[in-house]
């Protein structure tokens, strides 16, 4: 191979990795919605139970943000900024084209990309400004200070997505029927604050397996609520005394709120 074929195919590899770059960053910012759900074959081999697709999608979330505090929390005990600040952008790429690229596959979308998107800034803004405040503090009272801020951070973002996303019910499938006890599964709420899973629940309500029900959820403190008493059953095959198989107007546009 002569030189001017080396540099050639050198220069061919670099326009061919420079187009690659370029794609990735379009796609970065901008990200094609995918039509095709995505695979997560680690995470169906580490949970054994069976999850559905938005349920995983709503779990490797939760996982990638709780690995970002963490590797946070080591660039601030190291006391730099700058990596802080990059792996924040990085991270935050992360989020934002994985909820994109996968908005069809989940419930309702939009809860999920105000919440993470929301704790992902507080978090940043937690740790660069406890950097700021170690690095000038004449005292202790810059950082009771600084906890306040954060304090009002929290409760302000706490309020903002009570006031806009959460409800006190949730929707489930009737699996089985004892009485007025009703065995139902629940898929991953956040809206709710629900997690997904098997509940026993009251019924004063005719309902069948396989009804799609409407249920009362009990909000607990420090903890995920609980699904606790059916409030309307939506059939999912005609019966003697209801036809319809879709949700009441009523419910659907509270759904929306």
């Amino acid at each position: 191979m002569t030189l001017d074929e080396i540099f050639y195919r050198v220069g061919e590899l670099a326009e061919k990795s420079a187009k690659w770059i370029v794609r990735c960053i379009k796609e970065i910012a901008k990200p094609t919605t995918s039509k095709t759900p995505p695979k997560f074959k680690l995470l169906r081999k580490l949970i054994k139970r069976e999850l559905t697709v938005h349920e995983l999608l709503s779990l490797s979330i939760q996982l990638s943000f709780v690995a970002y505090l963490i590797l946070s929390l080591l660039f601030v005990l190291f006391g730099n900024e700058l990596y802080l600040t990059l792996f924040f952008a990085l991270y935050f790429a992360y989020l934002r084209y994985t909820i994109l690229k996968n908005q069809e596959f989940f419930i309702e979308v939009e809860p999920y990309r105000f919440f993470y998107y929301g704790l992902t800034a507080i978090g940043f803004l937690s740790f660069i400004g406890y950097l700021v405040v170690r690095r000038l503090a004449e005292n202790v009272y810059y950082f009771y200070a600084y906890l306040m801020i954060i304090f009002i951070a929290v409760l302000g973002f706490r309020y903002l997505y009570k006031s806009r996303f959460t409800r006190d019910w949730t929707y489930g499938v009737v699996e089985e029927v004892k009485g007025e006890l009703v065995k139902i599964g629940v898929h991953d709420d956040i809206r709710a604050n629900v997690k997904p899973g098997k509940y026993w629940v009251e019924s004063s309500e005719d309902v069948e397996v396989g009804d799609i029900v409407k249920v009362l959820v009990e909000e607990r403190v420090f903890r995920s609520s609980i699904p606790k008493r059916v409030l309307e059953v939506h059939r999912t095959k005609p019966s003697s005394s209801e036809t319809s198989t879709e949700p009441k107007a009523e419910s659907e546009s509270s759904s929306s709120k």
